[in-house]
């Protein structure tokens, strides 16, 4: 059987709130997918941005997600993983305020302004972002 070949380079991926469900519960990615996220997370390259806890919260709250203990899994994935973590500044919640409304998510709007102020890549199957002058990864 031949090895899944990985390309090595330095790019910082930043998960939107999805590509982390998904890739904590591997559902929904490729293999091939999961491998990249994998080595870019061991090189200190993956990104999560504190918004998306908050998201995931309300998600919980309002029916759309199985309740579980967000806090107990935010503390479990960085025990166990090397993500690093994203906060926003006040700065970047304005601009992305600015930003043309094609995405009413206002989360989303600043996961686009947060890779683009910290040279990520996003990794999203929102097609909505491709509006967005943002460099993405799709799944």
């Amino acid at each position: 059987m031949g090895e899944l070949s990985l390309m090595v380079d330095n790019e910082r991926w930043l998960l939107d709130t999805h590509a982390l469900i998904f890739w904590d519960a591997s559902i929904e990615m490729s293999l091939d997918l999961v491998a990249q996220i994998e080595q870019k997370q061991q090189m200190n390259l993956l990104y999560v941005a504190a918004i998306s806890f908050w998201e995931i919260a309300l998600l919980i709250q309002k029916g759309r997600l199985a309740p579980i203990d967000v806090k107990s899994w935010k503390t479990e994935l960085f025990a166990t993983t090397r993500l690093q973590l994203l906060t926003a500044t006040p700065e970047q919640m304005i601009d992305s305020a600015q930003l043309p409304p094609y995405h009413k998510d206002p989360f989303d709007r600043l996961l686009v302004v947060q890779a683009n102020a910290h040279h990520c890549k996003l990794v999203t199957k929102d097609k909505l972002i491709e509006k967005y002058p943002v460099e993405t990864i799709w799944f």
